[in-house]
């Protein structure tokens, strides 16, 4: 009896210390579904520099561009549940099932960890265009059907939904051309190959240095850095943008390690860092928790479907 008793005294510390790992352990890999240099690149960077403090470990950031700014999903689909692979998570992510047919269920495969930013887009020109409003823009648009050509961050984004809403609100057609990141439209803009672009926070050093300028702002608000720029809200045409991103782990993951990456990345939300290139990048804080972050995948998730088949009606997702 006291050779059982010693045994358990044993093996009960050590059964604890079993169920009770740390973590991490290792480095942790973030894939960025963007081009590295983009604004939602630049501002993760300075957010996993104070997360990686946080948590004692590396995180690695991976670019993967392309597919619409889903990879980072389609990623996390065949990582295992362990919270050493993250991905940051777009709106098109609740848009795309609406689209076409996709391998992941927005609402079923991925663990919401917290949403981080909100882009400040606008329609940006050369500094030399001829259009100094959105009026002139469409007004010429008006006479050259799909002449204008203007790039889009990806084949169905936000930026292209919101342009193709601007548009047909505007009775124009615009030559919508897909690319996979920020960095590149900016320089197709710059090179002359487009004539304007729905861009965030990366057209802001070339607004300041007098080699663009915006027409409008997408947002739903005029923002404090540029306080002339209309919305197209106040023009009349009802369209505006939200498109917050955040980091999302695989469904199963231990709650227990959530809660641990949720407080390491809102420590590195909350950092100067951040808070620099949100400023530099003309970004928005759009902090969410575990719990508010998923209540807006859901809501978000019904409202794109019925988006998407209010565009898909007026044949401009064909």
């Amino acid at each position: 009896m006291k050779k059982l008793f010693l045994w358990v005294c044993l093996c009960v510390p050590f059964l604890a210390g079993a169920q009770a790992q740390p973590f991490p352990t290792r480095a942790i890999t973030l894939i960025v579904p963007f081009a590295a240099g983009g604004p939602a690149d630049i501002h993760t960077r300075a957010v996993v520099e104070e997360a990686s403090k946080a948590l004692g470990q590396t995180i690695v950031v991976e670019n993967k561009p392309g597919a619409s700014g889903t990879n980072g999903a389609l990623t996390l689909l065949r990582a295992p549940a362990d919270g050493y692979t993250l991905a940051l998570l777009t709106s098109t992510l609740y848009r795309e099932p609406h689209l076409t047919k996709v391998k992941y269920d927005p609402l079923k495969d991925f663990a919401y960890i917290l949403l981080m930013s909100d882009y400040t887009q606008g329609v940006a020109v050369r500094a030399d265009a001829p259009w100094k409003t959105w009026q002139e823009f469409v007004a010429d648009a008006a006479l050259r059907p799909n002449k204008i050509n203007v790039g889009v961050n990806g084949i169905i984004g936000a930026p292209r939904i919101v342009m193709e809403e601007a548009a047909d609100a505007s009775s124009v057609q615009l030559n919508m051309i897909p690319y996979k990141g920020d960095s590149e439209i900016v320089n197709a803009l710059l090179g002359g190959h487009l004539d304007a672009a729905p861009l965030s926070g990366i057209a802001t050093a070339y607004i300041d240095d007098g080699k663009l300028r915006y027409l409008a702002l997408l947002t739903e608000n005029r923002v404090k850095r540029y306080p002339t720029v209309p919305t197209l809200k106040e023009g009349g045409i009802d369209v505006w943008m939200s498109s917050p991103y955040g980091v999302g782990a695989p469904s199963g993951t231990d709650p227990a390690r959530l809660r641990i990456l949720h407080d390491a990345f809102k420590r590195g939300l909350e950092s100067p860092a951040s808070q620099r290139a949100m400023q530099q990048l003309n970004q928005l804080m759009y902090y969410r928790n575990q719990e508010d972050y998923r209540s807006y995948v859901v809501q978000t998730f019904a409202q794109e479907k019925v988006r998407v088949e209010r565009l898909r009606k007026k044949g401009l997702l064909d």
